[in-house]
């Protein structure tokens, strides 16, 4: 839900779920029911399949059918975020958004015990290529959840609240910094000397 004021834009964090976030990429966590569950580990584990979908753009270099040659192979990189930080305050300026153009990216909480919290803030992207400001939406989660991006879409850095969180990511990256991370700052949307082209209110 946003909301236009003078100068910039405020938008409300909902409670994120599978129907609300598809358009962006999966959430990540235990289903209620799943008829596919499989008893594993002897007995004493139940295994939740293809619970996101893990994407790498960039075709292997020996792929004859590669239409991009010039794209450097990319590798799977398994990284820990340690979000040490939390936001204290009620609102939260944005000032940039970053997508990944050819790998999906999924962070996943470790050691969730739902009393931590963080907030998703995704836009669309435009016909000049760059993230729309007014399609900005934000979602909740719980540490006991994680998401997982589809390829280029817009979002903000993790926004970490009520305590730190650790977070285990799996990206697919190349080594080169536009093609693994593209970043698009609001410099001229927000029309403010602090950079801030809308708020996130948490609280």
């Amino acid at each position: 839900m946003t909301s236009e004021t003078t100068e910039r834009i405020t938008v409300q964090p909902k409670p994120i779920t599978n129907e609300n976030f598809a358009r962006w990429g999966q959430v990540v966590r235990l289903p209620d029911t799943d008829p596919n569950a499989v008893q594993v580990n002897q007995g004493t584990a139940q295994k939740f399949s293809h619970l996101a979908e893990f994407v790498n753009l960039r075709p292997p270099k020996t792929d004859s059918a590669n239409p991009n040659k010039s794209l450097d192979s990319a590798t799977a990189n398994i990284a820990i975020f340690k979000c040490y930080k939390p936001v204290a305050t009620p609102q939260f300026g944005i000032k940039l958004l970053e997508r990944h153009p050819y790998s999906s990216q999924m962070f996943m909480p470790m050691g969730g015990d739902g009393n931590g919290s963080y907030v998703v803030v995704t836009a669309e992207n435009g016909p000049d290529d760059k993230p729309i400001l007014s399609t900005l939406e934000a979602f909740r989660c719980d540490n006991t959840l994680g998401i997982n991006y589809k390829p280029n879409v817009w979002h903000h850095p993790m926004i970490v609240i009520e305590k730190p969180v650790q977070f285990m990511t799996i990206t697919y990256e190349s080594g080169v910094a536009l093609e693994d991370c593209e970043e698009y700052w609001f410099t001229k949307e927000s029309g403010s000397e602090d950079g801030i082209a809308a708020l996130i209110q948490l609280a």
